[in-house]
């Protein structure tokens, strides 16, 4: 044990003879002796002996030796005593330097033989330790078991054990892995830390005990033998890391701030597992996974995996540490945290140990069970004056921010005071002090602050004690009492709204007309059979074929479609279909508009083909209530409306001057993953000369699709036609570079630190139920972002197809990014795209944010996108909600969706959402893709909802 103390020590030599004069020699001399506050109980201070022998030999007569020793003054709190057998100096209970930086002590010796009496006088420093003594972190508390015998073997964590896999193949199971051989014999390497986080380090012979994958792979160049694998839970939040060293490759180990491993590693263990854990604090099943890839033979990466899965136990009482097997030091009623040890005192006690008594005024409060006071409950303020010889006790209240307006409730000359609430009033709230004088003059106090703003949960009233009890999803509020759900009124929400009326508490008119029914939360209009329109003012839309007030006309030739509104270009004097305009071909024709000449009989049966397989899945999507998506054009596009087709001519180009050397790019691990490709996070060495963190997308070699790689192509086509002057646009993803010489092939972006749209506006409404603050000035600058990246690839004239907040990326800076032109379908798994066959090949669509003309007709425009882009913009002012149609289903199939759209159907107004804001949203869903509104309309119209113009909105919406 290390010890290091300063002191001066005097000795004192006074003889005391029995009836005679009694004659006193004095010695003194410095030494430096220096203690560390953390040194162990019974470690030797100084022996006294060694320096009695030298320095007051001319007082030792023969007579007897010195056999008795007794601290006399200087240490009231116990912290040292002499060891009789060899009068040393020893520590006898923990040390603080926080509470007694030094110690003068007076140590008497008295001499059994001759009764001489020697005074040694000692100045003990006690020296600073960082981290010492231990700090109580309550939030990774542990429970404290009963069990006092310690029956069995006891662990800190519990296990459901951990799996070790490679492409999601688990290799390696193992049930509890803090039973496991490597951190039992490196348990003192083991070290939870006071900021509720694990470190450990330990070597092992082999990695796993069937397989030896890890280990070629550290042996091989240029990994330089460490693998580092980056944990995170379901949340994708950081919770450390796990290396794995080769150290006949890679001999430095990990270095971590505040921890000194105990235990040394074997010398002739080739490999080291060093584990960094943090945030340890969940008591219910606790989910981490640690990843990486690693390239294999072949050069395929290959995601190497640990899921683990834990949690807090608790220790028996009196023990701590990963094990259990720790000795608590905790005194006086102290409870020991499982982590490390520490003591949380009592009122009264302080020091490493509590056992140190300190004179202190504490105010306590029962009950304890709350941190949040509610209006109507029971309070009592105890005022507790431990090792303290009361005088006289004030209890003083100061009301909320008043300074200078304190006045005394209660004064007594008694021990213990106290202040009751039955019940709590808001009138109650302040600052209340309890002062204190002690018998010698001493003055103490202690303060706590009532703010009680609430009622606990069920009441309302101005003194919150009638209660609420709401039916069907009603709120209680303090001063409405029950705020029910849109749909429900009356006091307990017990009735159904009348017709006509909607939204909360049914407060609100709606106007719709012809008998249409009102939603419930929104009030817009569902319509009968026959209208349509904002309010079912309008007459039936004619089904395809038909026009005229009634519907009594056929379509004249070249017309087709609801209304007769639409236009085909059929040539040959071809008819057009009168639902989806395609051409139908005289004999002898052939082509998408029946232009082309038919050589042979094989080419009869693709144009017969053409023209009855679209006709036979009319008729079953119209069996189930729906019109069938289909994928191709049925006449050519308008040079102003760009679709899929020539967008794709339009962009295509060389891309060669966008080529990146495999080389200099440095892969760590996964980010996304789906069903065709995956997205991998890198770092890519520019031509300036440092690395920039990067998002690799590539396609899956075992779904190497002609569509998959068609769609790839695509968005490398598209993003090159973006960075045509290689800035880019501020709001669309920045483009890095392509590898396309080798395989896998990868599309390199920008690597968005705050992930997608739709996991911000998640992490956002998090924020919202705890605050309160819902951030919509933050929300209504990513609907800007996103306007304005929209109006760029407008005028490219480069249709997205799938705008949506999870293909959205948010930037370090909080600035919103449009992102994934190709891929978007499977690079991220989510529940928002359909299956659907197309032409024999099996899609993934995303189909509650594609346009009416995209699920009926398959036609991609940038208006398309504005229909999407008004989805998006309900998605960031629901926070992130999934679409839901009222009245379908949660994943409706085309035919169920168009039916919805067609009845005039349509997203409801979320919550809390201006209604100033649902109607940009709502111009974003007119039929008629003429008639809605430009990226460029839509960011000027919200950028004016910015904080300069917001208030107004917000006042004529009625929104505080």
């Amino acid at each position: 044990m290390a010890l290091r103390a300063t002191f001066f020590a005097v000795l004192l030599l006074v003889e005391l003879l029995s009836g005679s004069q009694a004659h006193q020699d004095i010695f003194g001399w410095e030494e430096n002796v220096e203690i560390l506050e953390d040194v162990s109980v019974n470690s030797t201070v100084v022996r006294l002996k060694d320096f009695l022998n030298t320095s007051v030999s001319s007082a030792e007569d023969g007579n007897g030796t010195f056999r008795s020793a007794n601290i006399t003054t200087g240490d009231d709190t116990g912290r040292f005593r002499v060891r009789a057998e060899d009068l040393a100096l020893i520590v006898a209970a923990p040390l603080d330097y926080k509470l007694h930086p030094w110690y003068n002590l007076t140590v008497e010796l008295t001499n059994t033989g001759n009764k001489n009496v020697l005074y040694v006088i000692l100045v003990i420093v006690i020296m600073d330790v960082p981290g010492y003594p231990p700090f109580y972190n309550k939030r990774c508390e542990a429970q404290v078991l009963a069990d006092r015998e310690r029956r069995v073997n006891y662990t800190l964590f519990s296990s459901d054990g951990f799996d070790v896999s490679f492409n999601g193949r688990v290799v390696v199971t193992y049930d509890d892995y803090f039973q496991l051989s490597l951190p039992r014999k490196y348990a003192a390497n083991l070290v939870l830390k006071d900021d509720c986080s694990l470190r450990f380090i330990g070597s092992a012979t082999k990695f796993y005990s069937n397989q030896d994958i890890v280990s070629v792979w550290l042996a091989k160049e240029p990994h330089e033998g460490r693998l580092e694998l980056n944990c995170h839970n379901q949340e994708g939040d950081n919770k450390g890391k796990i290396i794995l060293l080769d150290i006949n490759h890679d001999d430095e180990l990990p270095q971590w701030d505040g921890v000194q491993f105990q235990k040394e590693l074997g010398e002739n263990d080739p490999y080291v597992v060093a584990i960094e854990l943090n945030e340890m604090w969940s008591t219910s099943p606790y989910w981490i996974r640690c990843d990486t890839y690693i390239t294999l033979d072949g050069g395929i990466p290959s995601l190497f995996e640990y899921t683990l899965l834990y949690n807090i136990t608790g220790c028996p009482e009196g023990w701590y540490g990963v094990y259990c097997d720790n000795d608590c030091v905790c005194k006086n009623g102290a409870r020991c945290h499982g982590f490390n040890g520490a003591c949380e005192c009592r009122p009264g006690w302080r020091g490493r140990a509590c056992d140190i008594p300190w004179p202190e005024v504490v105010v306590v409060e029962t009950p304890v069970d709350s941190a949040v006071k509610y209006i109507g409950t029971n309070l009592t303020l105890t005022c507790l004056t431990p090792h303290i010889r009361v005088a006289n006790m004030q209890f003083a209240y100061q009301a909320g921010n008043e300074q200078n307006n304190t006045k005394v409730i209660k004064e007594r000359k008694v021990q213990n005071s106290s202040v009751s609430f039955q019940p709590i009033l808001e009138s109650a709230n302040g600052r209340y002090s309890c002062m204190v004088q002690a018998e010698d003059g001493k003055l103490f106090n202690a303060t706590f602050v009532l703010n009680a703003t609430e009622c606990r949960p069920n009441y309302h009233g101005k003194v919150c004690s009638q209660v609420c009890d709401c039916q069907y999803g009603g709120t209680c509020d303090r001063w409405e009492a029950c705020l029910c759900p849109p749909g429900r009124h009356g006091d307990r929400c017990e009735y159904i709204c009348s017709p006509g009326t909607f939204g909360l508490n049914c407060s609100m008119s709606c106007y719709c007309q012809n008998n249409a029914t009102c939603d419930l939360v929104n009030g817009s209009c569902i319509c009968t059979e026959g209208y349509w329109g904002e309010y079912c003012q309008k007459a039936q839309v004619c089904p395809p074929g038909r026009h005229g007030d009634k519907c009594e006309y056929i379509c004249s030739p070249g017309t087709f479609g609801l209304n007769c509104s639409m236009s085909c270009y059929c040539q040959n004097n071809a008819t057009c279909d009168a639902v989806n305009g395609s051409c139908i071909c005289a004999e002898g024709q052939s082509g998408e508009f029946c232009g082309d000449v038919i050589p042979d009989k094989n080419q009869i049966v693709v144009v017969v083909l053409s023209s009855v397989i679209p006709t036979i899945a009319l008729i079953g999507c119209i069996v189930t209530g729906g019109i069938l998506v289909k994928r191709s054009r049925r006449r050519p596009p308008k040079p102003d409306h760009p679709t899929e087709d020539t967008e794709m001519t339009s962009v295509i180009e060389d891309l060669s001057s966008w080529e990146v050397e495999k080389e200099d790019i440095r892969f760590e691990h996964m980010i996304g993953e789906g069903e065709f490709g995956h997205v991998v996070r890198g770092r890519l060495r520019v031509p300036a000369g440092y690395e920039v963190l990067v998002a690799a997308k590539s396609i899956r070699p075992d779904r190497m699709k002609a569509s998959v790689v068609r769609d790839f192509r695509r968005e490398m086509a598209i993003l090159t036609r973006i960075h045509e002057d290689k800035d880019g646009h501020p709001n669309v993803v920045k483009l890095h570079g392509f590898v396309t010489k080798s395989e896998p092939q990868y599309i390199l972006v920008e690597y968005a630190s705050n992930e997608d749209l739709r996991r911000y506006l998640w992490t956002l409404r998090e924020h919202y139920k705890t605050t309160g603050n819902s951030k919509l000035l933050d929300r209504i600058s990513f609907a800007c972002d996103v306007a304005s990246g929209l109006s760029e690839l407008t005028r490219l004239k480069i249709v997205h197809r799938d705008i949506a907040a999870r293909n959205v990326v948010i930037s370090g800076r909080k600035v919103a990014k449009i992102a994934d032109f190709g891929l978007s379908r499977d690079v991220y798994v989510s529940s928002a795209y359909e299956r659907t066959n197309q032409g024999g090949e099996e899609e993934l669509l995303p189909l509650k944010w594609m346009a009416v003309e995209s699920l009926r007709d398959g036609v991609y425009t940038c208006e398309s996108d504005v229909w999407s882009y008004g989805v998006l913009l309900w998605e960031i002012a629901s926070f992130g909600e999934e679409p839901r149609y009222a009245g379908g289903p949660m994943h409706p199939d085309v035919c169920t969706l168009l039916e919805l759209l067609k009845k005039g159907v349509r997203l409801q107004q979320p919550e809390n959402c201006p209604m100033s804001v649902y109607k940009i949203i709502r111009s974003c869903w007119t039929v008629d893709p003429l008639k809605r509104p430009t990226p460029d309309e839509l960011f000027q119209k919200i950028d004016l909802m910015k904080p300069q113009r917001l208030a107004a909105h917000l006042v004529n919406d009625n929104i505080s």
